[in-house]
């Protein structure tokens, strides 16, 4: 059993979801300028190891993918209309019709998308990592306080305590 109490199940395949790496949310919602390249490493981790990589962004910039992650092959750009990418989209059904039953998850922002996804997430069951140094957020404080479990270890607010905290080399 992991820290959330779920069995983990090592035959679950995992997916790679790269989310909000719009060049306007990368350069204005990021309080870290280098994200996009560690992003960029975690998702040549994932192609490399033959994951599903799913690609979800705001609608409207749906075009305006950072050069540093731009989709592959079929790779799926779903476009949303919410934080999380599961609300206004078919991820989940997707996810399910692929085997999936592990997310890693690369977002900008870690107060908004990755949260927001993370959470949704693992209410539907899926184990759930977070690349915490492939995600960034306007306030690095937030960012901290959401995957470092030493800025608040009484609090529930941190995802790690739903997601296991990876770097993006190909430790998950």
């Amino acid at each position: 059993m992991d820290t959330v109490g779920r069995s983990q199940d090592e035959n679950a395949r995992t997916a790679f979801l790269a989310l909000d790496f719009v060049t306007y949310i990368v350069e204005n919602y990021s309080h870290d300028p280098a994200v996009a390249q560690r992003a960029a490493r975690a998702l040549e981790a994932a192609r490399a190891a033959g994951l599903p990589v799913l690609h979800v962004v705001p609608g409207p910039m749906r075009e305006q993918i950072h050069s540093a992650l731009v989709p592959a092959g079929d790779e799926p750009v779903l476009a949303k209309s919410s934080f999380s990418a599961f609300a206004t989209t078919d991820l989940h059904e997707r996810l399910q019709s692929a085997g999936v039953g592990r997310v890693v998850i690369a977002g900008v922002a870690t107060s908004g998308t990755v949260l927001s996804t993370a959470r949704w997430a693992h209410d539907l069951g899926y184990e759930v990592a977070v690349c915490a140094d492939a995600c960034a957020d306007p306030d690095p404080r937030a960012h901290a306080a959401l995957v470092d479990d030493s800025v608040f270890p009484e609090s529930w607010l941190g995802l790690w305590r739903i997601a296991r905290m990876v770097s993006p080399d190909l430790d998950w």
